[in-house]
């Protein structure tokens, strides 16, 4: 952290009293701390409840505290799980400065204290205000309805997304125990496929499916990629399938766990096509929307979400920021002579870090910026991940410097040689490696 961050905490906090509260369910525990770090009065809890907050709350605070307005006192709130929401909303609308304190700040507090690890409300409550006095906060912002909503859908967009993915790998983990040459012809998550398994299950259904009739609607959903030579061959599939053989009842319950995986998978689907248009619709209204997507590889969908966790992109200043707030910083480990290892963080919002992780992905393919980068390191070492997280702070220098000028992506010309000869150097490497491939394959080893 800079000295100018602490220094910009400090001002908040300077000479306050602070109240540390733990956040629960049921009940929220609550602490007191002067400006000189030491606790007033014992601590207390009060309900998550109407009455909690507008009376019990303050019946307590009162009986430690002779005043309590919001220039003498800050309110420090854990952030942990989604406890914190109602608390926090309810303090900033009487005016009063609220901090969020980061659970793993508090984690890593309670040894510190007295030399151990044990946990209790009391415990807590009073190192979350000790925690917001030393300056490991951030302070709670109210955003516009409008933001809201784009992150609420963010949240839920993302959430049927690894659901959808869940459902895809129950799918498909059953036509491998049924039909798993099924899998090798036409992959699982295509219209076609769902198509098929609707009405086919087993490797002996394929066999009695009618060709003429079903080439001539697969050919219509597949838009002619499939007809009557992949169902000829789904049919020689089946012929020599090594799908475990099922009798009727057993039969009878993989089609019923088949049809409730594709059910859902529907569903789910749906539900994302809506998502994508809501979220659409709200941050096509944001300038910066119009600005993300004029990088070539980052399309409506993966702009509106980015948007959605940044929530406002101009109060990022600098590309090391965002790297931080999606837990793509490194994390260092230099002490004299010796350097370790460099690994990012992985401490932050991992929705964003998917999301910016998916939108390099599409951009080294496309954007130079970008492109040299990922083809340097993967020049040096083939390990797409890897390069391709490496390559996520260009992409985010050149999102800052864009939404800085507010203009949208122009492709220059300057620097296209540099990617001309890296990409003939690739197409080299890549040669190179495959006829290194071929001859360890036809290499007949000596007698």
């Amino acid at each position: 952290m800079n000295h100018k961050a602490l220094e910009q905490k400090g001002h908040i906090i300077n000479q306050k009293t602070i109240i540390g509260i733990d956040p629960a369910k049921a009940k929220h525990q609550a602490a007191i701390i002067d400006a000189s770090g030491l606790q007033r009065g014992a601590s207390f809890a009060f309900p998550a409840s109407s009455e909690g907050y507008s009376n019990c709350l303050w019946k307590n605070i009162h009986k430690i505290l002779p005043t309590c307005n919001a220039e003498e006192v800050v309110f420090a709130v854990e952030s942990s799980c989604n406890l914190w929401h109602t608390i926090t909303y309810y303090l900033h609308s009487l005016g009063y400065t609220v901090l969020l304190v980061s659970p793993l700040s508090t984690h890593h507090a309670r040894p510190i204290l007295n030399l151990e690890f044990s946990r209790t409300d009391p415990k807590d409550a009073f190192l979350i205000a000790r925690v917001a006095q030393q300056g490991s906060f951030q302070i709670y912002t109210r955003w516009s309805p409008e933001s809201n909503a784009l992150h609420a859908l963010g949240i839920a967009y993302d959430k049927l997304r690894k659901n959808m993915a869940q459902n895809r790998a129950r799918l498909r983990a059953l036509m491998e125990r049924v039909f798993p040459e099924f899998l090798t012809i036409l992959p699982p998550d295509t219209d076609s496929a769902m198509y098929l398994l609707k009405r086919y299950c087993c490797p002996d259904e394929f066999l009695a499916l009618d060709c003429e009739t079903e080439a001539k609607a697969l050919a219509h959903i597949s838009r002619h990629q499939h007809g009557r030579v992949t169902l000829e061959r789904l049919r020689i599939a089946a012929e020599h399938s090594i799908g475990i053989p099922m009798r009727e009842d057993e039969r009878m319950a993989e089609r019923v766990i088949l049809s409730g995986w594709i059910a859902m998978i529907e569903t789910v689907d749906a539900q994302m096509v809506r998502l994508s248009h809501e979220l659409f619709r709200l941050a096509e209204q944001i300038p910066e929307f119009h600005i993300l997507t004029s990088i070539k590889g980052i399309g409506n969908t993966l702009a509106a979400l980015f948007l959605a966790e940044v929530r406002d992109l101009k109060r990022f200043t600098h590309f090391k920021e965002l790297e931080k707030f999606a837990a793509l910083n490194l994390r260092l480990s230099d002490s004299g002579q010796h350097t370790g290892n460099r690994h990012i963080s992985h401490l932050g919002n991992k929705r964003l870090l998917w999301i910016i992780y998916k939108m390099t992905e599409e951009t080294a393919r496309r954007v130079p910026e970008v492109r040299c980068k990922y083809l340097t390191r993967q020049l040096h070492r083939r390990r797409h991940r890897k390069n391709v997280i490496a390559s996520t702070p260009q992409l985010l220098q050149l999102i800052v410097a864009l939404t800085r000028e507010q203009r949208p992506y122009q492709m220059r010309e300057a620097g296209s040689n540099t990617l001309k000869e890296l990409e003939q150097q690739y197409t080299q490497h890549n040669h190179l490696t495959a006829h290194r491939r071929v001859s360890r394959l036809i290499a007949v080893p000596a007698l």
